[in-house]
This record gives structure tokens, sequence and C-alpha cells, in this order.
């Protein structure tokens, strides 16, 4: 297509005059549901459009666009700011989510036809780099079924799981990102109430959570405090607790809750890779799961092997990978749990025994803090660890475990 046969803001402003033009105060609710539903899919394909062009722009130019006047060459970020009344980040953001869309010619084209959303198709972009690029690509019809059956939360949580499951060293590099990026910024009002906003990596979340689930229950029948009081209530409580004993209540002090969620027959394919001679990566019969596998099983009516199957996931922040288990959830309670095509429990495998709450406070009394060399951190402070890790055979013994 010619440039001069694109269809122009001159041929898309009538439709969309005509459109706001119409009086809605004649249209009924189903009328109206009836027409926000029908328009809503378009200004997704517009959206779509918008971050294709603006990619597209970008790869032209080289990432800079003169300025009108003085002809100085600014980003095209900046242009884009200017011209969608935006900031620069997000600017950047859509020009990002462009480029790693450059490479899933087919999901584009979803976004473009309406069966995908922009947002589901920027969650797919973050697939980009991390799983195979050949598997990726020939999996593209696929990842458009399983993409536009689920909410971009959803989405995101399965498209974690599959690099947990594929690409781990991406998820332990996300994970550090996320711990760089950790804050807590409070404010005092001037009636002395307090304020503020924080962001915790997934790891620091799960032993955040596990702590304040417990104590934000709600205490009675009628207890009418909203979800977000009752947190509050919480948090304010472990920190007395802290100040008070030096330590958590048994209540809420549970360590966190580690899972593997695996199908039924998963123990007996591990014990079949154990007796096979010829195991390893070229074995035919116990090749490992591929991401093909991954996101065809995840795909509407299909049963198999989910992403979130085969990777260790918290109670509380999903997807772990074998060094986080390894080091601040080594004394977890970790458990395998079974499950049949059909989604049901046909196992429940304790692996691992947690640290008791008799077994901490004896440790207070021993090490009275931090045994590492010059470390002065209190009791309160410590997390229980194990001298030999658990996967070497040690035990969960107070000979065997220190204040670290």
């Amino acid at each position: 297509m010619t440039t001069s046969a694109l269809p122009t803001s001159s041929a898309l402003a009538p439709l969309v005059d005509a459109l706001v033009a119409a009086p809605l105060d004649g249209l009924d609710a189903g009328a109206l549901q009836d027409q926000i539903s029908a328009v809503t899919p378009q200004v997704g394909r517009l959206q779509g459009w918008l971050t294709t062009a603006a990619g597209r722009l970008d790869e032209l130019t080289g990432g800079s666009v003169p300025t009108e006047g003085s002809g100085r060459p600014r980003s095209v970020a900046a242009w884009l700011a200017e011209v969608q009344y935006g900031t620069a980040g997000a600017a950047g953001s859509q020009l990002r989510t462009a480029r790693l869309l450059r490479g899933l010619p087919l999901v584009v084209a979803a976004v473009l036809d309406g069966v995908l959303t922009p947002a589901q198709a920027a969650v797919l972009t973050r697939l980009v780099g991390r799983i195979d690029e050949a598997a990726l690509v020939e999996s593209q019809p696929e990842l458009i079924a399983v993409a536009a059956a689920m909410d971009p939360h959803q989405l995101g949580q399965w498209v974690a799981h599959s690099i947990a499951t594929h690409c781990e060293p991406a998820l332990e590099d996300e994970q550090a990102r996320a711990h760089d990026r950790r804050s807590l910024l409070h404010r005092r009002e001037a009636d002395g109430s307090v304020h503020g906003r924080f962001r915790l990596s997934r790891e620091d979340s799960e032993t955040l959570l596990s702590a304040l689930e417990p104590l934000a229950r709600r205490n009675t029948t009628g207890d009418d405090r909203t979800a977000g009081q009752r947190r509050a209530d919480a948090l304010v409580e472990l920190a007395e607790q802290v100040l008070r004993f030096g330590e958590l209540p048994d209540a809420g002090g549970l360590r966190p809750q580690l899972s593997y969620v695996l199908p039924a027959d998963w123990a007996a394919v591990r014990q079949q890779e154990a007796a096979c001679s010829a195991c390893g990566p070229r074995c035919a019969d116990h090749s490992p799961l591929t991401s093909t596998d991954t996101v065809t099983a995840a795909m509407p009516g299909q049963g198999g092997t989910r992403a979130e199957q085969a990777c260790a996931t918290a109670a509380w922040s999903g997807p772990q990978t074998r060094s986080r288990i390894k080091a601040l959830l080594c004394d977890a309670r970790i458990t395998r749990v079974l499950l049949t095509q059909l989604g049901q429990v046909s196992g429940f495998q304790p692996l691992r025994d947690s640290v008791t709450p008799a077994q901490r406070r004896t440790l207070a009394a021993r090490d009275l803090g931090c045994v590492a060399r010059g470390c002065t951190r209190p009791p309160a402070m410590c997390d229980a660890h194990h001298l030999r890790r658990r996967a070497d055979g040690g035990a969960t013994t107070m000979d065997t475990l220190v204040h670290r």
C-alpha cells in the first residue's frame, strides 16, 4: 500500500465525530453496554497501530527526528510524549514494546485484528530474549490462543512461570533488579498520621505476606474492619510484638510456604529418568519439557503439564529459583502437591521439615543474635540457617542450626 493510499485522519475523524456526536441520554443500560463492548476492541486496535507505527518510525529514523523549526535532532520518545501529551517514560515504554514485537509479527497482527489487546501483547514480550527465539516464533499461534483466554494479570503470572521453567537465570536477573528497586517512603501529616508507599521484591514480599496474613484475619464474626484496615492493624501488631518480645508470635511467625505443584505421574517419570542409563539432553524417551510443549499444553481445552506445574511456586509471590530456595527459603516448609490431569490432588508429600517455633526460641537464647563475625544483629533480625544444606543431608536439629 502506498503512502497516498493509507487512510488518514481525514477518513478517521468523521467516524469518530459521528460516534461522539450521538447522544447517550436516550440509551438504556443494555444499549450502552453494547456500544462500549463494540467500541473497546476498536480502541485497542488503534492503540496497537500507534505502537507499531511508533516502532517503525523509531526504526526508520534511528531513534531521533528533527525538531520543527530549529531542525535539531530529538529522540523519538520525546517527540511521542509531546504528540500524545504523555510522559517520556510512557513513550519510551511504548517504543521498547514495539521493538520487542518486531520479532513476533503474528502477535502484532493479532492486536491489529482485535484478537489480542495491546496490554496482552506487551506481556508476551517478556518472553523475547528469554525463550529460544526459534521456538518462540514457531509457537506464536499457540501463544495467541493462550493469551486471548487470559486477562493481562493472569497472563503475566503464566509468563512468569514459563520463564522460571525454561530460563531460570532470567528470573534470577528479574529478582535481582526488583531487589535493587526496593524502597519504603513515608510522610507524617500535621495530625500525626503517617502515610507512604513501599516496593518489595518477590522473595521479600513472600516473607512479609507470610507474617501479615495470620494477623490480618478477622478476629470475630462481628469484626467490621475493611481488608485494608486489618492489614494496617497487622503491620502495627508485628512491630509491637518485635518491640515487646524481640521475636514474632508463633501465629504470625510462620516461614514462607513453598510448594511444587506437579502432574500426578511426575514422580514416576523422574524415577524412570533416574534408572535410564542414556538419560540426558539427547535421551528421546525423557527429553526435558520444551517451551513449545508448555505453550501447547496451556491452550484452551488442552490437558498436560502447564508452566506453573513445572517450577517451584511460593504461596504468595509465585515462581522461585533454585538458588532462592537454597538461600533465604532454606528453612521454608516445602511440600510437593501431585495433581491429576483434571486438577484433582492425588498426593501431598512433605519434603522438608520447618524449623519449629521452639527451635527458634532456643536459637535466640543460645546464639543471642547473628553468629557471623562482626555482625551485631539481634535474634529478631536473624533467620535460622543450616550449617549443612538439607539438600546434602543436613538435619533440622539444634546441632546443625545457627542464627544468621
